[in-house]
């Protein structure tokens, strides 16, 4: 069975952080689909590609996700905060592709946001 995951208003305290294939970055999770990337997070800079050479479906979407936010980063580090409305687009964005970002997001004793919103 696939696991749920559920917003809890005490998830808005926590601060996360994602570091996965070269970019890292703070995070909190606002409000249900509101999930805030704070300044200073770094890109990976290279798509994740098929054996083929050419971008991934998830790289495509960070591709497109980058366009979108191209005011707000400079040299691969974001300049301004970013709202996504849900962890797996954020870690597509950083990441440059990818999949569940429900295991990348830590607190800072490890915890990750999939133990968090984890509905037993």
């Amino acid at each position: 069975m696939k696991d749920v995951h559920k917003w809890r208003t005490e998830l808005s305290n926590i601060e996360f952080t994602f570091n996965d294939r070269g970019s890292n970055g703070k995070v909190f999770w606002q409000r249900r689909k509101e999930l805030l990337l704070k300044a200073g997070a770094v890109l990976t800079p290279d798509p994740q590609i098929n054996k083929d050479g050419t971008l991934n479906f998830s790289a495509k979407v960070a591709k497109t996700l980058r366009a979108d936010h191209t005011d707000k980063i400079e040299n691969g580090i974001t300049t301004e905060d970013i709202i996504f409305p849900s962890p797996n687009e954020l870690g597509i964005f950083l990441r440059y592709g990818g999949e569940n970002t429900w295991e990348s997001l830590k607190d800072k004793s490890g915890k990750s946001l999939h133990d968090w919103s984890k509905v037993e």
